[in-house]
């Protein structure tokens, strides 16, 4: 068997592919012999089959992305992100998350049975259980731009850290799309990457907006940054045949840091050890 992970003459769409992880797996799609349409706001480097400029704050910039796309689709790469700061708050749950949603949701009457989806979410999102309730309000609102903005207007002091948010959203959007999609035999995954060294993370720390002692805090024991393929490796694993009955998964990965932090080997900086399930979090009723 040469073509092992199957993608082979299929058609993958993939955000975010002029820099970082989307770069680096859009690249090695095209080597695996994929069919890649790659979407980004900067230019695109890869030499894809068709990249299309798209702003994932825009829906009308999606939907016009949309008609240059196939009507049959095997996977989908949902690599595009940015940090806040410098980026608004809300501006980054709108692109982080808002988007992706509304660009998966278009297509996934297009996908395949038997295709997959993979997202990358954060470290920074692995918080997400005591704050469920409200990653959950904020995902039984349509897919419109206009009432994911309004929403974040309403509670902007309740969700003051939008990248946090916009990844703990993904990863419960993950793990709460993925029982629909196995009724359609397409599988759903995301990842949560520890810092790597990417345009992002020249951004987050650019011109002094969150210092690099900091980000160290995140790293594993290993000291070490990933790098844009250490994550993109994983994406192309995820959707690929050999990870054909992996569905519903955030995979940390990180060398180890959060093993570390589950383990009380090391500071719990971002809730990841609440000790109340889901369900209990669910019961204690609407937030305030």
């Amino acid at each position: 068997m040469t073509d092992v992970l199957g993608y082979q003459g299929t058609n993958v769409v993939i955000t975010g592919a002029a820099s970082g992880m989307g770069q680096a797996a859009a690249q090695l799609l095209v080597d695996l012999g994929a069919k890649v349409y790659a979407l980004d706001i900067a230019e695109i480097s890869v030499p894809v089959a068709k990249a299309i400029k798209v702003d994932m704050k825009d829906g009308t910039s999606i939907d016009a992305a949309l008609a240059e796309l196939p009507q049959e689709i095997y996977a989908l790469f949902n690599c595009a992100g940015v940090p806040a700061p410098p980026f608004a708050a809300a501006d980054c749950v709108l692109i982080n998350f808002v988007g992706l949603r509304y660009l998966t949701e278009s297509l996934l009457p297009r996908i395949t049975q038997g295709g997959a989806i993979a997202s990358i979410a954060s470290t920074a999102g692995m918080g997400w259980k005591p704050n469920l309730a409200r990653v959950q309000e904020f995902l039984a609102l349509d897919c419109s731009y206009a009432t994911a903005h309004q929403w974040l207007e309403t509670n902007a002091e309740a969700v003051p850290d939008g990248y946090g948010f916009s990844k703990q959203c993904i990863i419960v959007y993950t793990m709460s799309k993925a029982r629909e999609l196995a009724q359609r035999n397409i599988r759903i995954n995301c990842i949560a990457p520890s810092p790597t060294e990417s345009n992002f993370m020249a951004q987050l720390t650019g011109k002094g907006q969150i210092p690099k002692e900091a980000v160290a805090l995140f790293l594993p024991s290993n000291g070490r940054y990933a790098t844009g393929a250490d994550m993109g490796n994983v994406l192309i694993l995820l959707n690929s045949r050999l990870a054909g009955f992996v569905s519903g998964h955030n995979l940390p990965v990180d060398s180890g840091y959060c093993a570390e932090v589950y383990m009380g080997q090391r500071d719990d900086l971002l809730g990841m050890t609440d000790k109340r399930d889901p369900g209990e979090l669910l019961h204690e009723g609407t937030l305030k």
